[in-house]
């Protein structure tokens, strides 16, 4: 009889310390966090951990972190479908609009509270990035920024003083002659990837918006300019069809082959974006001391617009979010801190959106060119373009630029970009007005410098 009583007293105090253990679980709220951002996993990993073991504790909060590989994209796909999404998940403007649509999204007004942290970003907020039917359904985090990178050696040795204080396309041209003269056939000035067709956009048609105010599509006027970017291109047309000053074999030439050439001391000016510093400092460690240099002006009167930079979003709110609003944005508020954010810019992780978070760092970045490449003193925060709604007849418009400068298509650039252009508006006609207006910038966002 005392072995059954203890038996039974074992196992009531056992239940008893598991409901306990539950209900102090009741208590707590796990919101669960997705993300296939990898390279910050380190440093986002403590941040959550802090988070937990301080705010979170006090809240009764526990955020659950997931970094995935390559197979986010179907992961959170699949979840969404099946209503097993995470809380919040990090954003893709690939599917963004599919999502809003389908209800998987939630957006941010819907978090009481939220209107303090979206006046935040305000002027930095785009259509198709962020705003969807009216709504703000995300933030952006950090950028892609694009500037130049020249060869300070071939620099010297052509006698030429690197522009840290401007420059037009036409002075490119001059110095990527300058250099490829003087240097005998051992390196050439410009350098250009036509496989690797990302690069015309990141190297030269979205940077150029600090020229024209777009980069192919004008959005308040609601038609496509690609002809716009003719001064550019017909200063590129001439480096590489007419003074054989480009790198040769750049016709068949992709982004690494060609940064691995500038790397190796070979190629005196290139475009390059923000992502190009950790290219130079760990992919192919520059063996030439290189700088980062202002984009190329059209004209002598310098550049009219803003800056373009390109927004990346970190998280968006899932239905999941709704069982508990508070905490939730309690959570979204810290990962978009700017505490956080300036702890990923010292490491050389990001360029933050948000110069508060930049200056609030308290060193900066140890990677050569990162903090250069963060300096942009007015940015205009690039929108879409409804390119990928529309059937177009004949070749894209990268597809014309690189028959054009692999000298296949002639050398009547603005009639090619005319006729590029006239096709793409043609096909813009069977949209309607209200898809239209959904790539209009947001009133009160001015391109133009201040």
């Amino acid at each position: 009889m005392k072995k059954t009583f203890s038996w039974f007293l074992a196992l009531t105090l056992l239940f008893g310390l598991f409901s306990f253990t539950g209900a102090a679980a009741e208590d707590v709220t796990t919101i669960y966090v997705w993300s296939d951002n990898a390279h910050e996993k380190e440093l986002r990993v403590q941040q959550v951990e802090e988070f937990n073991n301080t705010v979170g504790k006090e809240n009764g909060i526990v955020v659950e972190y997931t970094v995935y590989g390559d197979n986010y994209s179907d992961a959170i796909k699949i979840a969404a479908r099946t209503d097993e999404a995470p809380d919040m998940y990090r954003a893709d403007s690939k599917w963004m609009q599919d999502f809003v649509d389908a209800g998987y999204v939630v957006p941010l007004s819907k978090f009481p509270g939220s209107e303090e942290l979206v006046s935040k970003y305000d002027g930095l907020l785009a259509k198709q990035y962020h705003i969807f039917n009216g709504e703000v359904y995300t933030l952006p985090y950090n950028l892609t920024t694009y500037k130049f990178v020249v060869n300070v050696d071939l620099f010297k040795a052509a006698g030429l003083e690197v522009p840290y204080d401007g420059w037009t396309w036409a002075q490119v041209r001059e110095y990527a002659k300058k250099i490829t003269e003087v240097s005998a056939g051992k390196a050439y000035g410009f350098g250009l990837s036509l496989k690797s067709a990302w690069t015309l956009s990141s190297y030269l048609t979205m940077p150029a918006g600090c020229n024209i105010g777009h980069y192919g599509y004008d959005w308040n006027a609601g038609k496509f300019n690609f002809a716009a970017l003719t001064p550019m291109l017909t200063e590129v047309y001439g480096m590489a069809q007419i003074d054989g000053s480009v790198f040769p074999g750049f016709e068949g030439l992709d982004g690494d082959g060609v940064r691995a050439q500038f790397s190796e001391g070979r190629i005196g000016i290139m475009g390059a974006a923000s992502f190009d510093a950790a290219v130079y400092n760990e992919q192919f460690p520059a063996k030439c001391e290189w700088a980062v240099v202002p984009e190329p002006a059209f004209t002598e009167e310098g550049l009219k617009y803003k800056e373009f930079v390109q927004p990346t979003q970190l998280l968006v709110m899932g239905k999941k979010a709704l069982e508990h609003p508070e905490k939730a944005l309690m959570v979204y508020e810290y990962f978009y801190s700017d505490e956080c954010a300036a702890a990923m810019y010292e490491q050389g992780l990001y360029v933050p959106i948000r110069q508060e978070a930049i200056d609030m760092a308290t060193k900066q970045p140890d990677a050569k060119g990162f903090a250069e490449f963060a300096n942009i003193e007015q940015k205009f925060v690039m929108s879409a373009m409804p390119d990928t709604l529309i059937s177009i007849e004949g070749p894209a418009y990268r597809e014309v630029i690189i028959n054009i400068l692999s000298g296949q298509a002639g050398s009547d650039i603005q009639g090619l970009m005319e006729d590029c252009d006239a096709r793409y508006n043609k096909a813009l006609e069977a949209l309607g007005a209200e898809q239209i207006e959904l790539f209009k910038l947001p009133e009160g966002t001015k391109v133009e410098r201040d």
